[in-house]
C-alpha cells in the first residue's frame, strides 16, 4: 500500500467518525458546555430578565466530590487480584506501583477529575498514555582528581546508562614522595536518557472515533487524536526541518463549536493559525490515528499508528508503525448497551434547566413590575418624574384639580406564588433524574426533623444509589481500563529498575519480571452507605467480636482484620504501622520478649506451627541422615570395587610371572636334554665303541617331548579366584 493511499484512507474515515468537526456530536457537546457555563440562549429580550439556571453546574459541581471520593479516599484507585498464592506478592507490587505512576508520578487526582467531569457534561471523557523517552544533559566538573577516581566515575556514569563527553581537560603532574603523581581538572556533559509514563486527559473535542466502535476503543477500527503544533514541535519531535518547512499552517477559526463552547471567556478564544511573525510558531495540524489497516499486503489489517501532518505522512519508520494498543482510554457515566458515546447529565437536564430558566424569568419579571408601578397618566404629568421611580421620589402634576384625575397606576397581579411551587416541581423532576438532591449534595439542618434517623438514611442510600451508579460504570469503563493499558505499558517499555517506597518500605520494582496475563482483575471498590454509617456498622463488629470473644471463637488475627479496616475507614492506609500484624514474626519476638502469654487459641495455633516446623525439621533430618547413608554405601561400594580391580590386576601379575618363570624353566630342560643328546649322540659315534642296551634316540625324543606338553599344559590350564568373607583374594586353585 502506499502512502497516498494510507492518508486517503485516514481521511475516509476521519470524516465519518464520532466527533468530527460541525457534526451532530460536537454540536450537542458544544451546547452542553453552553448548559454548564450558564450561556444565554439566544432568545432573550431588552428590557426583560435574562438569567439563565445552572442547574447542570450544580448537578455535576455536587456529583463530582462524592466520584472523586471513591477513587481517591485511598491510595490505590485500583488492585490487581493475584490468581493463586504464588501470585499474590508480585501482583501486590504491579498494583502499587501502577497506581503509584499513575496518581504521583502524574497528576492523577487532576487527570481523573477532568476525565469524570467531561464524562459528566459531554457524554464521554477521555484519558491518553504513552511511554516518552528524553535527555537530560548537565555538565560536571572534577578538580584535583587522580586518573583511578576519573575511570570509577566515568563507569558509574556509564552503568547508569549516561553518555559521557570531555568538555575540557587539564592534567597537572605533582610530586609526592618523589613519585610523580597527575592530576586532572576535568569538566565533562553528561547525558543521561530517561524514560516515563505520561499520561494526560484529553478534550473530547480532539478525539475521533469510528462509528463502527461500540465500546471500548481497543475494539474500534478508527480512532484518531486531533491537535494542534508550531513548526518548532514538529522539529523537535524529530522531523525534518525541511520537511516541515513545505507544511501548509491552518489559516483563519477552526470550525469547531465545542472548541469554543469550552472557552469560559470570550478572551479564551481565538483563531488558529494566526500569524505572529515567526515562522517556527506557525501552528499545523497533527493527526495521530490509530487505525487497523492491511498495509503489508498480507491480508490481514495491524493496528498502526500513523502520524499526519497537513495530510501527510512524515519521513520515518516511526511515524507509520504497528502498536500493540489504542493508548486512549474512555470514560463514560451512562452506558448505552453497543454504542462508544454514553449519555451525560446534560441529556437528564437539558429540557429542566430551560423550563426553569422561563420560570425564573418570569418571576422576576412579575418581580420588577411589581416592585415598578406602571402608570397611567394625561398631559397635566411631568413625564420625566414618571419614567424613572427613586425611593421617596417626587412625581410632579400640573393644574390644582385632584392628582386622582392625572394619575392611576397599572397594578401587576404578582404570581411568585404560583412559580415557586412550579420551580420545586421542576427541582423534584431533576432530583429524580440526577439522584442529586438536598439530602447528597449537602445536608438541609431541617430534613431530619420530621423524619425518623432510619427512614432518613434509608432515603439516603436510595438517593445515592445513582451517583454510586455512576460512580461505578466510570470505573468500569475508565478507570479499569486506564490501570489495565498503564500496567501494559511499563510491561513493554520500562527496561530499568527503580528504587520507589511501597507499603512503607523501599522496594526494587523490575517490570522485566513482570507478565502480561489475562487473568489480572481490576478491582475498582465502591462502597455502600455514608461514612458515618460505615464506622457505625464497624462498632458493630466490634461488640459482637467482644461477644465472640468470650467463647473463644476470636483470636488475635480476627481482631486484627477488623482494626485493618477500622484504620483504612478513618483514611489510615498503613494499619501495621500501629499494630502488629499476629502473622508476622516481629510479634511473636514481641511476645517473647515480654514474657506474655498468647491467647489459647493462639497457643494452640503456635503449638500446632511449632509441631509441623519440628516434624518439618525431622524429616528433613532424617532425608538428610538418609542421603549420607547412601552416600556413603555408594563410597564403600567404590572403594571395594577399587580393591578387587587391584587384587585382580595383582593376580595377573603374579599369572604371567609363574608363566614366565615356568617358560624358562623349560627352556632350561630342553637346553639339558639337547646337550645330554648332544653326548650321547658324541660318545656312540666314536668307533670301537659299543652302545649300551636301552632305549633308542626316538625314545629319548619322545620323552622330551612329552615332557615339554605336560609344562605346557601346566601354564596353560586356567586359575580360578576365590574371595573370602573380606572380598579380599584368598588363593588361586
Amino acid at each position: 500500500m502506499r502512502e497516498q493511499e494510507l492518508v486517503a484512507i485516514i481521511k475516509t474515515q476521519r470524516a465519518n467518525s464520532l466527533g468530527v468537526d460541525a457534526g451532530d456530536l460536537s454540536a450537542q457537546r458544544a451546547t452542553a458546555l453552553d448548559h454548564y457555563h450558564g450561556r444565554p440562549y439566544g432568545n432573550e429580550q431588552d428590557g426583560r430578565s435574562q438569567v439563565v439556571s445552572k442547574d447542570l453546574s450544580e448537578a455535576v459541581d455536587w456529583a463530582m466530590p462524592a466520584i472523586m471520593r471513591v477513587f481517591t479516599a485511598s491510595d490505590n484507585i485500583a488492585e490487581f487480584i493475584p490468581v493463586g498464592p504464588e501470585d499474590e506478592a508480585l501482583a501486590e507490587q504491579e498494583s502499587d506501583y501502577t497506581n503509584k505512576v499513575i496518581m504521583q508520578d502524574n497528576d492523577g487526582w487532576l487527570l481523573l477529575h477532568d476525565a469524570c467531569k467531561d464524562a459528566l457534561i459531554l457524554k464521554n471523557g477521555y484519558v491518553k498514555y504513552w511511554w516518552d523517552t528524553s535527555e537530560k544533559i548537565e555538565e560536571e566538573e572534577y578538580s584535583g582528581i587522580t586518573l583511578e577516581e576519573l575511570v570509577k566515575i566515568s563507569s558509574d556514569l556509564e552503568a547508569n546508562g549516561s553518555d559521557i563527553k570531555i568538555v575540557a581537560q587539564e592534567e597537572k603532574v605533582i610530586d609526592m614522595g618523589g613519585v610523580p603523581v597527575s592530576l586532572f581538572d576535568i569538566k565533562i556533559k553528561v547525558t543521561t536518557k530517561t524514560g516515563k509514563c505520561i499520561i494526560q486527559a484529553v478534550p473530547s473535542e480532539e478525539v475521533r472515533v469510528s462509528k463502527r466502535c461500540r465500546g471500548s476503543l481497543q475494539d474500534s477500527p478508527f480512532t484518531e487524536h486531533v491537535t494542534v503544533k508550531t513548526r518548532s514541535d514538529l522539529i523537535e519531535m524529530g522531523m525534518p526541518k525541511d520537511f516541515v518547512s513545505k507544511l501548509a499552517s491552518l489559516a483563519g477559526e477552526r470550525n469547531d463549536e465545542q472548541v469554543h463552547a469550552r472557552d469560559s471567556v470570550d478572551d479564551e478564544s481565538g483563531d488558529y493559525g494566526a500569524s505572529s511573525g515567526d515562522k517556527s510558531q506557525d501552528e499545523i495540524e497533527f493527526c495521530e490515528a490509530y487505525i487497523k489497516v492491511d498495509w503489508d499486503g498480507d491480508g490481514i489489517a495491524e493496528l498502526r499508528k500513523v502520524v499526519t501532518v497537513s495530510d501527510k505522512i512524515p519521513p520515518g519508520e516511526e511515524w507509520n508503525e504497528v502498536i500493540p494498543a489504542v493508548p486512549l482510554t474512555s470514560f463514560m457515566p451512562k452506558r448505552i448497551p453497543h454504542r462508544h458515546v454514553g449519555e451525560s447529565l446534560d441529556d437528564d437536564l437539558a429540557d429542566l434547566q430551560e423550563i426553569k430558566t422561563i420560570l425564573s424569568r418570569q418571576m422576576l419579571d412579575n418581580i420588577y413590575l411589581t416592585n415598578n408601578n406602571q402608570w397611567i397618566v394625561n398631559e397635566r404629568v411631568n413625564l420625566k418624574d414618571f419614567l424613572q421611580s427613586f425611593p421617596g421620589g417626587v412625581k410632579r402634576v400640573s393644574g390644582q384639580e385632584p392628582v386622582s384625575g392625572s394619575v392611576e397606576p397599572v397594578m401587576a397581579v404578582p404570581i411568585v406564588g404560583q412559580i415557586l411551587p412550579v420551580i420545586d416541581y421542576i427541582d423534584n423532576l431533576k432530583e429524580s433524574r440526577t439522584g442529586i438532591s438536598k439530602a447528597t449534595s449537602g445536608l438541609d439542618p431541617d430534613s431530619l426533623r420530621d423524619s425518623t434517623k432510619g427512614a432518613f438514611l434509608e432515603n439516603l442510600n436510595r438517593a445515592s444509589q445513582k451517583i454510586e451508579m455512576i460512580a461505578r460504570m466510570l470505573a468500569e469503563t475508565g478507570v479499569k481500563e486506564l490501570v489495565r493499558q498503564v500496567h501494559g505499558v511499563l510491561l513493554r517499555y520500562q527496561d530499568k529498575d527503580r528504587i520507589i517506597k511501597l507499603r512503607g518500605q523501599y522496594v526494587s520494582v523490575n517490570p522485566r519480571e513482570w507478565k502480561e496475563r489475562n487473568d489480572l482483575v481490576v478491582k475498582v471498590g465502591i462502597g455502600t452507605g455514608n461514612e458515618q454509617e460505615k464506622r457505625e456498622k464497624l462498632m458493630l463488629m466490634v461488640q459482637a467480636q467482644e461477644k465472640l470473644a468470650g467463647l473463644g471463637l476470636v483470636g488475635p488475627q480476627h481482631g486484627y482484620a477488623l482494626f485493618t479496616d477500622i484504620a483504612k475507614n478513618l483514611g489510615f492506609e498503613l494499619p501495621e504501622k500501629y499494630a502488629f500484624d499476629p502473622s508476622s514474626p516481629e510479634f511473636q519476638q514481641f511476645q517473647q520478649s515480654q514474657g506474655q502469654p498468647s491467647n489459647p487459641l493462639a497457643e494452640a495455633e503456635q503449638v500446632k506451627g511449632q509441631y509441623v516446623i519440628q516434624k518439618a525439621q525431622i524429616d528433613q533430618e532424617a532425608k538428610i541422615k538418609s542421603d549420607v547413608l547412601n552416600a556413603e554405601a555408594k563410597n564403600r561400594e567404590a572403594a571395594i570395587d577399587a580393591e578387587l580391580r587391584r587384587d585382580e590386576m595383582t593376580i595377573q601379575a603374579n599369572l604371567e610371572m609363574e608363566k614366565t618363570i615356568a617358560t624358562l624353566s623349560l627352556e632350561r630342560e630342553i637346553g639339558l636334554a639337547k646337550m645330554n643328546l648332544e653326548a650321547y649322540l658324541a660318545s656312540v659315534q666314536q668307533p670301537g665303541v659299543e652302545v649300551p642296551e636301552g632305549p633308542g634316540i626316538s625314545d629319548i625324543i619322545n620323552q622330551l617331548g612329552a615332557q615339554t606338553q605336560a609344562i605346557i599344559d601346566t601354564l596353560s590350564r586356567p586359575k580360578t579366584v576365590v574371595y573370602g568373607p573380606n572380598g579380599r583374594d584368598s588363593g588361586v586353585a
